[in-house]
């Protein structure tokens, strides 16, 4: 079963700053208290593809991420290339839009899928119903911190600027 997800916030601050935090991978395990560590595995102007280990409900998981980077739209295409153990597929766009010099709307998409059982049990644990609920409620819960991590440190930033 494959799922669709959209959340979205409004920053107070320009869309540079924003994209900033955005872009900056190897800073996530600063801003995102469940990542634990990001080991960037190859970098370009138009891509990045990084090893992230994140808290995934009290168990440190990994996965490989691929980043394609168009910095002209302000958006980031995501798709993991290595998954977690409970994921078929993961991917989706953060996108960064200017609402006007200082805000920023900010909206975070993910198109994923639970792994299909193997002798009855995901990840060796899990029935497929169990991995797939799993699977949603983290998206939604993951999504909601993400997004409120990025509006909180760009608005940091913004406040940062202003004063000097």
């Amino acid at each position: 079963m494959s799922h669709h997800a959209e959340h979205t916030v409004t920053v107070e601050a320009p869309v540079e700053l924003v994209w900033g935090v955005l872009v900056d991978v190897e800073g996530y395990s600063r801003i995102f208290p469940p990542t634990r560590e990001v080991h960037l595995l190859e970098e370009s102007p138009a891509h990045h593809v990084a090893r992230l280990h994140v808290d995934v409900g009290g168990e440190v998981q990994s996965w490989v991420s691929r980043r394609d980077i168009d910095p002209q739209r302000h958006v980031i295409a995501y798709r993991q290339l290595e998954t977690a153990p409970i994921v078929e597929r993961m991917g989706g766009e953060w996108r960064a839009f200017p609402l006007d010099a200082g805000r920023t709307q900010l909206v975070l998409t993910h198109d994923f899928a639970a792994r299909q059982p193997v002798d009855g049990k995901v990840a060796g644990r899990f029935s497929f119903e169990e991995a797939d609920a799993m699977l949603q409620a983290a998206v939604a819960r993951n999504s909601v911190a993400d997004l409120n991590a990025v509006k909180t440190e760009a608005e940091r930033r913004a406040d940062r600027t202003a004063v000097v």
